[in-house]
C-alpha cells in the first residue's frame, strides 16, 4: 500500500511573497499616491520666461602684464639688456663739478653688468634690478692729469634709493688726485639724478 506524503513546496502566491521579502528591490514601500503626484513631469512651454539669474561679475583684466595674463598671475619680464644700455647712456652724461684749479669730466662707462626685471604678481608690479656700475672720469687738477672711477657696485632695487653706495676712487695717491677726488665727491647727487631717471623709465615699462 503506497504511503501518502504532504507536499512542502510553496504555492505560487507564497513563492511570490517570499521573493519580495528576500529582495532589496521590494524592501521599501512604494511612494504614496498623494505624494507621488507632486513629482509628475511637467511640460515646459518654450514661450514661458526663464527665471532671472544673477550675472557673474566680470573678470578683472590685468593691464600691466601681457594680454594673455588676464588674471594677473605670476609673470616676469626681462629688461636686462635695455637696462645695461640705458644706464651707460645716462651715466656718461653725468656733469662733473667745475672748480678754479682744474676741470673734470666723465669719459666712459666701463661696466654696466647685472639683471633688471619686472615681476607681475596678482595684478601688482614689482621692479627688480641688481647692477654693478663703474664710470671712468678724467681731467686736469692743478695743471696735472688726474683719473679715477665712480663705482656703484650694488645698484639694487632692495637698496633703492636710500642705501645706494657711490664710491669715488683715484688712480694715484698724489696731491692732485686727492684734490680731484674731493671735488668729485660732490658729483654723487648728479649720479643719483641719472639713476632716478632710469628707475622712472623702468617703472613705466
Amino acid at each position: 500500500m503506497a504511503s501518502s506524503s504532504t507536499s512542502t513546496e510553496p504555492t505560487g502566491t507564497e513563492a511570490k511573497s517570499k521573493s519580495k521579502a528576500d529582495s532589496t528591490y521590494y524592501y521599501f514601500k512604494s511612494t504614496p499616491a498623494d505624494v507621488a503626484k507632486n513629482y509628475v513631469p511637467q511640460k515646459i512651454d518654450p514661450n514661458d520666461a526663464m527665471p532671472e539669474q544673477t550675472p557673474r561679475p566680470p573678470v578683472a583684466e590685468n593691464t600691466t602684464g601681457s594680454t594673455w595674463n588676464k588674471m594677473g598671475t605670476w609673470e616676469e619680464k626681462d629688461y636686462s639688456k635695455w637696462a645695461q644700455g640705458r644706464l651707460k647712456e645716462l651715466l656718461v652724461a653725468v656733469e662733473c663739478p667745475k672748480f678754479s684749479t682744474g676741470e673734470l669730466k666723465v669719459s666712459e662707462v666701463t661696466k654696466a653688468e647685472g639683471d633688471a626685471t619686472i615681476l607681475y604678481l596678482r595684478g601688482k608690479k614689482r621692479l627688480g634690478f641688481a647692477m654693478d656700475l663703474k664710470v671712468k672720469w678724467k681731467g686736469k687738477c692743478s695743471d696735472k692729469s688726474v683719473t679715477g672711477y665712480i663705482c656703484i657696485p650694488n645698484f639694487d632695487a632692495d637698496e633703492w634709493p636710500d642705501d645706494i653706495e657711490i664710491d669715488i676712487t683715484i688712480d694715484k695717491s698724489d696731491s692732485a688726485h686727492e684734490e680731484a677726488r674731493r671735488y668729485m665727491k660732490t658729483v654723487k647727487s648728479a649720479v643719483m639724478k641719472q639713476l632716478q631717471i632710469f628707475y622712472d623709465e623702468l617703472n613705466k615699462k
